[in-house]
């Protein structure tokens, strides 16, 4: 059926002043997306492949970067961060390209260019010049920027140290992250050669009044600094305390550590406690800090040692076999007998599969000149160890000769029997 007039202009779209305003918009966006692809050239989009790693995105985009492509130049920023100071092919190229960025107010690009300035990356090295440019990248809401520039101007790398600068810039960096940056800034004020005890400790204090949850890592530093200030061990068993209550087996570690350089007998006592509580949260090295707190522990402590250390061991824990092995074999006032049971724990953690112990096995029976029939089974254990990874083992064995490793488990499973 025709369609009347009427329906007729009612088919027409409508253009009100709305629609031909959002037209207007449409075009003006179109323009403004061919001016940019002029401007930074072909537009492009990592593919998920690619995008993985730094490694992948650097090979992706270097070289369009190199032709000029300002997005890429931009990518390779990011990728440079990411990867951190080294040298990268035709970086003398890439030098004012991410330069040029970053005066256009790429921030990525204002921390990457700081790196090669620092670093001499693609040119000379320019550390004065680095700490300004992560400075502006900092300005410009980098993090990584902020952090670097901190680094600097707070350890005065190429620049006259300014404490208050790098305040400014951590202020720009969440919470967590800039404790950490304090402490990582103190530990580099406690390297040998520069030693500032007294800036190291600012930066400890700033860290961790600022997150006291950072109390743990803050130990580890400030176990450096402790000796050398008044009232210093104090401090660290105050943080580490409340944190070894909870449970926490690095802070039991740490604080029953300084405890035993204390000396006396209750701190002693604690410091055992600690590495029994350590032990059985699954921390071997808690094991080897028995073994060596047994060697100086008065009576009746020492036996509660060696019991709790026989009674792991005969369970199977072979870190507390090793322990107890090492403290019966070379304790200086160790009967005939020790030494005889020692070997037998020694034997047992070789046998589970160990090839530290199985390497120090091996050197003990190989220096057992009176019985030159054990030399054997100490190459058998030579191999089985060189084969778990010890290359120490693995140069003894050539030195006293290689033995299949068929044949080394022959040989070794004879022993057991």
């Amino acid at each position: 059926m025709a369609m009347s007039n009427k329906s007729a202009i009612f088919a027409q779209p409508v253009t009100s002043p709305v629609s031909r305003l959002l037209s207007r918009m449409r075009l003006a966006s179109l323009a403004c997306s061919v001016m940019l692809g002029l401007c930074l050239g072909p537009m492009i989009t990592p593919t998920p492949a690619l995008a993985a790693g730094p490694e992948a995105s650097m090979r992706q985009f270097l070289p369009s970067a190199l032709r000029g492509n300002r997005v890429a130049v931009r990518e390779v920023a990011k990728a440079i961060v990411k990867l951190g100071p080294r040298q990268y092919r035709s970086a003398a190229q890439l030098r004012p390209l991410i330069r040029a960025e970053a005066l256009r107010g790429s921030s990525a690009a204002a921390n990457a260019y700081g790196i090669m300035l620092q670093y001499g990356i693609g040119g000379p090295k320019l550390a004065k010049e680095a700490a300004s440019w992560y400075a502006r990248g900092g300005a410009e809401g980098n993090v990584g920027a902020s952090k670097n520039g901190a680094l600097a101007y707070a350890l005065g790398w190429g620049v006259r140290r300014d404490t208050k600068r790098a305040n400014q810039l951590l202020a720009q960096v969440p919470v967590d992250q800039r404790s950490r940056k304090m402490l990582e800034i103190a530990k580099a004020m406690m390297q040998p050669g520069r030693a500032e005890p007294e800036q190291a400790l600012y930066w400890l204090d700033r860290a961790v009044a600022l997150d006291p949850q950072g109390r743990l890592n803050a130990a580890g530093v400030y176990e450096d600094l402790a000796d050398s200030l008044p009232e210093g061990r104090a401090v660290l068993v105050d943080w580490l305390e409340p944190l070894a209550e909870k449970g926490n087996v690095r802070a039991m570690l740490l604080l029953a550590q300084n405890l035993e350089t204390s000396g006396s007998g209750e701190d002693l006592v604690t410091a055992a406690d600690l590495y029994v509580k350590a032990a059985q949260s699954n921390a071997p090295e808690a094991y080897a800090a028995l073994g060596r707190l047994l060697a100086i522990a008065p009576d009746p402590l020492s036996d509660q040692i060696k019991s709790e250390l026989e009674g792991q061991a005969d369970d199977g824990a072979v870190s507390a076999a090793v322990a107890l092995a090492t403290h019966l074999l070379f304790n200086p006032d160790g009967s005939p007998q020790d030494r005889e049971k020692g070997l037998r724990y020694l034997k047992a953690a070789a046998r589970a599969g160990d090839p530290d112990t199985q390497y120090r096995l091996a050197m003990i029976l190989l220096g057992d000149v009176e019985h030159a029939d054990k030399h054997q089974l100490a190459r058998a254990y030579l191999a089985l160890s060189a084969a778990g990874g010890n290359q120490q083992a693995a140069k003894a064995a050539k030195q006293f000769g290689e033995i299949a490793l068929a044949d080394a488990r022959l040989i070794a499973l004879a022993a057991e029997n």
